[in-house]
């Protein structure tokens, strides 16, 4: 095939996965993604703009009652050299053979190394047909043997089909236009629940069968213990036990030992855990979703700032409308508009001053540990925490921080909210209101003393768990063109503190010079003077009782006689 390039249409209704992939191939010259979408409909209409080699599509998707089916028919008569692979890991083999039979030209598993993909999308845009077939049902058809399986192959068998449907009814409710927002996201989460599930089961539990090749192909019958490619789902690793370790360390004593007042000091102790959980749990899906795709060339900085407003934006939602629901004031939708409308100022506020996040997501992502910055613990009697995991705990506190924040900001006043999350000893309104007025006082003091100060000295403060509570410690970072773009008040903070070290030698020194001086001048001269006239008033106090005990003897007078 020529090096001419070649066009990609991507029709996911994941938009990470999306971004992912459309990342990954940015570093392949050849392919190129010229459009993509989350909707059959958008697809067809992009299509009938663009001039595709191969469509990448999602098998599940329907789109107001448009199908798989009848988008295929309808791609072909706009484009007919246009060739479609599904790539799904969530395909059964009947569905398989469903969608091989109307043309469609091939089906990729998303866990596979995008070298594999490629190699695959480019025979099916030469005319190749690559399609996986395995089952043994259709074994039998074609009179292959098949070894017998064990108990547990029939227990991987039982669960398998449980699991497929259930995440039938899950599709078919996902693809119901009338229910809610946050039944969607319910029905979302219980999708990755049961794909994770599934994925586990099929690692774990044996199955031994003999692959047939497809019957337009000429590849030898081969032998495996899997029925799909290898791939991961949901990664594990060293970043997966970080993440456990975290979740460990939050079934502690969550009280705040620093200085600095957070916003999650006002929830009770089980809330406070849960909402961090929930943080921590929402955060390890999404890192989830960029391992779908393993590459050691992916490049994402310009777009972490949005997975971090992704994970506040759904940790939010989801934990406000759990506590701050009221159908009868606020609806769902009105809670997800709030959400929107706060996002921009919580990134602002809070989210991009997150520090070292860009190093924790691509040590996950990349396992590029050497960038990561070295950490000093404050506190040498606590156990030393890990860098990455020291990280990971700052970023889990502050987007909570951020979903607090926007609860005292609209729903301080709630009564519902009051019972069911403030501490008893901070849910009247005088209390409430002089929290927040305490955290206003240091927004201010973190905005022009705080953090100029940090910037000076190059370093960051990073907030952690540790078996007391929850403690601060700092990290060095160079910090210089932040410092060169400070102005105004921020700016004269860095001018009073380099003042202050400049003439801090000459005072200490002018200080210990004059206290020795004091010292000798109140020793040496007025202490002794004082020790002198003290010696004189008892010497003078000894005289007198020396007269009083001892008088003269009286004087004798001769008489005459």
């Amino acid at each position: 095939m020529s090096d001419r390039p070649i066009y990609l249409l991507l029709v996911d209704q994941d938009p990470i996965f999306r971004l992912g992939l459309a990342t990954i191939l940015s570093n392949y010259a050849q392919w190129e993604i010229t459009s993509q979408t989350d909707n059959l409909t958008d697809a067809i209409t992009q299509l009938s703009n663009n001039t595709v080699d191969l469509i990448i599509l999602e098998p599940n998707l329907t789109d107001k009652g448009l199908t798989v089916e009848t988008f295929y028919q309808q791609i072909k008569e706009i484009q007919p050299q246009t060739k479609v692979c599904l790539l799904s890991y969530d395909l059964s083999w009947e569905r398989q053979q469903e969608l091989q039979k109307i043309g469609i030209e091939g089906y990729c598993n998303k866990g596979e190394l995008i070298e594999v993909l490629l190699e695959k999308w480019q025979k099916i845009i030469q005319g190749e047909l690559i399609w996986p077939i395995t089952v043994s049902s259709q074994l039998s058809q074609s009179h292959r043997t098949i070894a017998k399986r064990n108990w547990l192959s029939k227990v991987r068998k039982s669960g398998i089909e449980q699991i497929d449907s259930n995440l039938q009814l899950i599709n078919q409710n996902l693809n119901n236009h009338l229910i809610s927002i946050w039944d969607k996201i319910f029905w979302q989460g219980r999708k990755r629940e049961l794909l994770t599930a599934r994925w586990i089961v099929e690692q774990l539990l044996p199955v031994d069968v003999i692959i047939v090749p497809s019957q337009r192909t000429n590849s030898q019958i081969i032998r495996t213990e899997k029925l799909i490619s290898k791939g991961t789902l949901v990664a594990t690793g060293e970043w997966l036990e970080i993440f456990e370790k975290t979740n460990d360390k939050l079934q502690n004593d969550l009280k705040n030992l620093t200085n600095f007042l957070l916003e999650i000091d006002i929830l009770k102790f089980e809330k406070k855990q849960e909402i961090l959980e929930l943080v921590l749990r929402q955060f390890e899906r999404i890192i989830s979703d960029f391992k779908f795709i393993e590459t050691k060339s992916m490049q994402l900085s310009r777009n972490r700032l949005s997975i971090l407003e992704r994970l506040w934006r759904e940790s939010a939602l989801i934990f406000l409308s759990k506590y701050c629901l009221n159908e009868q004031q606020v609806s769902l939708e009105d809670m997800e508009i709030l959400v929107e409308e706060n996002e921009e100022l919580v990134s602002n506020e809070i989210l991009k001053k997150i520090p070292c996040f860009p190093e924790l997501f691509d040590y996950i992502i990349l396992d590029t540990e050497s960038e990561l910055p070295s950490i000093n613990q404050s506190n040498p009697s606590e156990k030393k925490t890990d860098n990455q995991e020291t990280i990971l705990h700052n970023v889990v506190i502050q987007v909570a921080n951020g979903i607090v924040a926007l609860i005292l900001n609209y729903f301080s006043d709630n009564e519902k909210v009051k019972t069911n999350l403030y501490n008893i000893d901070m849910a009247s309104s005088r209390e409430i209101a002089r929290f927040r007025n305490r955290l206003a006082w240091e927004y201010r003091k973190q905005e022009y003393w705080q953090e100029p100060k940090n910037i000076f000295e190059s370093q960051y403060q990073l907030f952690f768990f540790t078996e007391k509570g929850i403690d601060c410690t700092v990290i060095y970072s160079p910090r210089q063109q932040e410092l060169e773009a400070l102005r105004g008040l921020r700016w004269t903070v860095t001018i009073l503190l380099e003042i202050r070290d400049a003439i801090a030698p000459l005072l200490r020194s002018l200080v210990g010079t004059v206290g020795k001086t004091l010292v000798y001048i109140l020793t040496q001269v007025i202490g002794r003077g004082i020790g002198l006239v003290g010696k004189g008033i008892v010497q003078g106090i000894g005289n007198s009782l020396s007269e009083r005990d001892y008088p003269n003897k009286p004087t004798r007078h001769n008489s005459k006689s």
